[in-house]
């Protein structure tokens, strides 16, 4: 329901009953050639709307889902320059960015941007470490054009609550691998941020 039926990490959908967080579900959905057809023809950004409105209206049929947008004072990531400057490197692509990818590993995390803009990478954060670390990422960088980049961790489970520390034995947290490797930094602040409010969700009936 995050960010396939709405594009937000879970920490921003709230007020919906306890059993939305710990059971799971199971659900078959087909769609026809043609609509099938359709979707592939679209641009990445289209076919990602169209795709969510097709989800939410299954959780509406399925789950009586209703639901209302708020905007809500809460705590942040800030995203922002380090006092020596930024270490990004002008993207190499067209002037579209062509998105992020992630990987994980026993050995720890990585994640890559191409061509990439600060609030779309602001953006890829958010979701990548929805888990990690509790909140959204704002972009406060203030800078400007699309940017290349790979960021590389160790997740740390109390990193929310924790310092940019590192350990040399675990490697980077994401804030250390933040600041050394892109020259920005993560502080921690509140702002103006847009949540998902749950009205009504009942649990579905097996078919």
């Amino acid at each position: 329901m995050e960010y396939e039926a709405y594009g937000i990490p879970g920490s921003r959908i709230l007020d919906g009953p306890k059993w939305l967080d710990s059971t799971r579900f199971d659900i078959e959905a087909k769609m026809d050639d043609s609509e099938a057809g359709h979707l592939h023809s679209l641009a990445h950004g289209p076919r990602r709307l169209e795709t969510q409105a097709m989800f939410q209206q299954l959780l509406a049929d399925r789950f009586k889902l209703a639901v209302h947008w708020e905007t809500r004072e809460l705590p942040v990531y800030a995203l922002v320059a380090a006092k020596k400057g930024s270490k990004l490197q002008p993207t190499k692509e067209s002037t579209e960015g062509s998105g992020t990818s992630s990987h994980n590993s026993k050995s720890g995390s990585q994640f890559t941007a191409k061509g990439v803009t600060l609030p779309e990478l602001a953006e890829g954060l958010t979701q990548e470490l929805s888990r990690e670390l509790g909140r959204s990422i704002i972009d406060k960088t203030e800078i400007k054009g699309r940017y290349d980049l790979t960021l590389q961790w160790t997740p740390d489970a109390g990193a929310a609550t924790d310092s940019a520390a590192s350990s040399a034995d675990s490697g980077p947290s994401i804030f250390t691998a933040v600041q050394e490797q892109l020259g920005l930094k993560l502080e921690p602040a509140k702002a103006p941020v847009q949540v998902l409010v749950i009205d009504h969700a009942e649990m579905p009936s097996e078919n």
